[in-house]
């Protein structure tokens, strides 16, 4: 008996032989759901009952809008000595508003920090796995390298096998690979897994429409095998668990059946630029205490970031299909930051969406350097922008929408910091006989609590580190040095991010379509011309340090920071695409957990990923030391959805 390949064109399904065994299971046969598209708006449904995330919601914003208020209350005293101009009435709102939305995410840290300080150590549990379920594993893929998403996958099959829990899986590989000489290659690569491990349930389809994009690909496998599978966790090419990960989440949906998915707050590895070493250690520093505050808030309403969760599927499939928003790209037609939608529309047909911060071994990858980075933004601001039409849409939880608003602010916070600080330039510029306001007292007092706030969530890292509550990181003094030097590098990036996602929103809103490109995941493809990429940070940066100094001296020195930072942006982005010596000082210095001690799963990944062509991953195959394990691994356990240019909130890809 011939195992198969499953292969889509448009509508129509065939099936083309593949050499294997005859002892391998065929693909298995349909088993299919119906996922019919819900409406935008329900007034017919809404969450009712359980409201544990509402009132922690509310608790959140009211400090933080308190100190924004009181902040503003005193900007304006500063401002209005002499009077007010309509420019300045304008630097107040935006001061405001930015503010608020930097305090919103401090209070969510202190949230997770309190969580963090007060909880129990988790007791040690070797109960064996039963459970009735089957939950599919499946890799959304699109022109990604074999090597890498098939190593990955044996990895995780491996470690399931190893516990003998592996019967109660299967993988399945959902290409929408357009690339035809790619395709044989993954083709290929799944033939050589599949020989390599005869007895695993490895199964794979290739649409040649992909129409949907990922969340298309997804919503055709479950319309297609959806009823064969209690649940499924959705893995990006990039993504890994481990055994003891699956089994939990596995066992905690058995025991919670009105829980529709849990998203696990995954930790960054195999980072070997600088730019990716940097985010790797703020995710792993204070992602996790902006995930224990983000998971008290949400409660039942949580998010979907579109990886490494599990899905009860005839859920997904009865009340997540997506909407059609009305009219062209690129604010209508197909919603492209899918997850957001999802976990809102699981949450208003009454499902619990559950934030997991607790759950260890999740794993993921980030873009290798800073011009990749702000590629995948451009993508990520067109689907996020798409949720200002879907904010105010009938039944949905407050909660859910909240998540939609920090998504949208994730990108409209860098034009609305890049408005005050061209607000701020223009007003001094144009009334020239106004005089500065005075820097005594209050303005220091105002530009102090300003940095407590941006700066809060490194702080609490620092206060949770001293006292030993936070997770995974030993006590040594290097920790103080690390973070001083992810501040900085975070400072330098700031304008730079700032102008970058700025440019991504006036495009987006200019009618220009992001596309869907392939995404870097390799170091050293930082190849494109930086001097044009930067051109116009350049230009601003130009503006701000010669053209400001031309006319006022001291305005140019409170604007140089940003100034000198985006005439630098191409220099900086250079940098920070480097790759720091293997057990060097740097490479030390922005070590994580996960690089004393890399994860099981991830050697096993790398080490196959090699075999198939995939190429080494040197974070994950090599220990930088010989650590104490009690020591470096005691309790090695991402973050609000979206991005802003703040340097409080890590990035975390969907």
């Amino acid at each position: 008996m011939d195992a198969r390949v499953i292969f889509d064109l448009q509508d129509q399904a065939f099936e083309t032989p593949v050499d294997a065994p005859a002892s391998l299971p065929d693909t298995p046969p349909e088993a299919r759901l119906e996922m019919p598209r819900q409406a935008v708006s329900d007034v017919r449904r809404g969450v009712h009952g359980e409201a544990d995330g509402r009132w922690r919601l509310a608790a959140l914003l009211v400090p933080a809008l308190t100190v924004t208020a009181l902040a503003s209350l005193l900007c304006f005293r500063l401002m209005s000595a002499d009077g007010m101009t309509p420019l300045e009435w304008l630097g107040l709102a935006l001061f405001a508003v930015n503010l608020a939305w930097v305090a919103s995410a401090a209070s969510t840290a202190v949230a997770g920090a309190f969580v963090l300080f007060t909880r129990k150590p988790q007791k040690k549990s070797f109960a064996p796995f039963h459970t009735p379920s089957l939950t599919a594993i499946v890799f959304p893929i699109r022109n990604e390298h074999p090597g890498r998403v098939m190593g990955g996958a044996q990895a995780v099959h491996d470690a399931l096998a190893r516990t003998g829990a592996d019967s109660a899986f299967e993988i399945f590989f959902l290409s929408d690979t357009s690339d035809a000489a790619l395709a044989r290659e993954e083709e290929a690569a799944f033939r050589q897994l599949r020989l390599a491990r005869p007895r695993a349930s490895l199964f794979y389809r290739r649409r040649l429409n992909n129409q949907g994009r990922k969340a298309g690909n997804v919503a055709d496998f479950v319309r297609r095998w959806g009823d064969r599978y209690d649940y499924m966790t959705v893995f990006d090419a990039d993504s890994l668990m481990s055994a003891k990960a699956l089994m939990e989440l596995v066992q905690r949906m058995d025991a919670r059946p009105r829980t529709a998915l849990i998203q696990t707050l995954p930790v960054i590895v195999n980072a070997r630029t600088l730019f990716a070493r940097t985010q790797q250690f703020a995710m792993r520093a204070y992602g996790q205490i902006f995930g224990a505050g983000l998971a008290w808030w949400s409660g039942g309403a949580g998010n979907f970031w579109g990886h490494n969760a599990i899905i009860r599927t005839r859920a997904f499939a009865a009340h997540a299909g997506l909407p059609s928003l009305g009219g062209s790209g690129p604010l209508g037609g197909e919603i492209l930051s899918h997850d957001f939608v999802e976990a809102a529309l699981l949450r208003r047909a009454g499902w619990r969406v559950e934030i997991a911060p607790e759950i260890s071994g999740s794993y993921e990858e980030c873009p290798p350097t800073l011009a990749d980075m702000e590629t995948r933004d451009r993508r990520w601001a067109q689907g996020n922008l798409q949720h200002v039409r879907l904010i105010g849409a009938s039944g949905f939880d407050p909660v859910s929408r909240a998540h939609m608003i920090a998504g949208v602010m994730g990108y409209l916070s860098a034009p609305l910091w890049f408005a005050l600080v061209i607000t701020g330039v223009a007003s001094a510029w144009l009334t020239p006989g106004r005089e500065a306001a005075d820097l005594g007292g209050p303005a220091l007092f105002l530009f102090g609590l300003t940095a407590l706030i941006v700066y809060s969530p490194k702080l609490l890292a620092l206060v949770l580190w001293a006292v030993g509550r936070l997770p995974g990181w030993p006590r040594h003094p290097r920790f103080i040095a690390s973070v001083a030097l992810e501040a900085a590098i975070s400072a330098a990036m700031a304008p730079i991010l700032m102008v970058s996602q700025t440019l991504a929103v006036v495009s987006t809103l200019a009618g220009r379509d992001a596309g869907w490109g392939v995404q870097a995941r390799d170091a050293g493809q930082c190849g494109d011309n930086l001097l044009a990429r930067y051109g116009v940070h350049l230009g601003v940066g130009l503006l701000l340090g010669v053209g400001v100094a031309a006319h006022d001296a001291g305005l140019a020195a409170w604007t140089a920071p940003v100034a000198v930072s985006l005439i630098l942006a191409a220099p900086i982005s250079s940098l920070l695409s480097q790759t720091p010596r293997l057990r060097g000082w740097l490479w030390r210095l922005m070590a994580t957990p996960e690089d004393i001690v890399p994860p099981a799963v991830a050697r096993s990944a790398a080490r196959a990923a090699m075999e198939m062509g995939g190429g080494p991953s040197p974070v994950a195959a090599t220990s930088l030391s010989q650590p104490n394990p009690a020591q470096m691994i005691s309790g090695v356990r991402r973050l609000v959805g979206g991005t802003g240019i703040e340097p409080v909130t890590p990035t975390m890809s969907r």
